[in-house]
C-alpha cells in the first residue's frame, strides 16, 4: 500500500466521522461545539474505523485491480460502504421503516463524503495505471 492511499484512508475516515456526528447531532438537537465534538471523536470515528477496515479496505483491494478510481464509483463505493450494514443493523432494534430509511441515508452520506474525501486524496486510478 502505498503512502497516498494510507493517508487517503486516514481522511476518509475522519470525514465519513464528522459527516456521522454532524448529522446525529442535528438529529438529536446538539448545539454545543465541544459535544459534536466528543460524538465525532469518540462514537463516529470507531464506527467509521470498523467501516474502512472491514468492508472498505478488502473492496478496495480487489476493485482497484480492474477498474481506475474515478469520482463517481468512489462516490457510489463509499455510499454503499456507509449504508449497506445500517439495515442489518437497525433492522434488530425494531425500528419503523422510516427511521430505518433515515438511518440508511446518513450512514450512507457519510459514507459518499469519505469516499469522495478518499478519491481527492488518493488521486485517479491504480498505481501505475490509466489516469482518468
Amino acid at each position: 500500500m502505498s503512502a497516498s492511499t494510507a493517508l487517503a484512508g486516514v481522511v476518509a475516515v475522519l470525514v465519513s466521522a464528522a459527516i456521522g456526528a454532524l448529522a446525529f447531532g442535528l438529529w438529536i438537537n446538539v448545539a454545543d461545539v465541544l459535544a459534536l465534538g466528543l460524538l465525532w471523536i469518540l462514537l463516529a470515528t470507531p464506527v467509521a474505523l470498523a467501516h474502512c477496515v472491514f468492508i472498505a479496505a478488502p473492496l478496495y483491494a480487489v476493485l482497484i485491480e480492474r477498474w481506475p478510481l474515478r469520482w463517481w464509483n468512489a462516490g457510489l463505493v463509499g455510499f454503499g460502504i456507509g449504508a449497506i450494514p445500517i439495515p442489518f443493523w437497525v433492522a434488530t432494534t425494531g425500528a419503523n421503516p422510516f427511521d430505518l430509511l433515515m438511518t440508511t441515508l446518513w450512514f450512507g452520506v457519510s459514507g459518499l463524503a469519505g469516499g469522495l474525501a478518499f478519491r481527492a486524496v488518493r488521486g485517479p486510478g491504480p498505481a501505475g495505471g490509466p489516469a482518468e
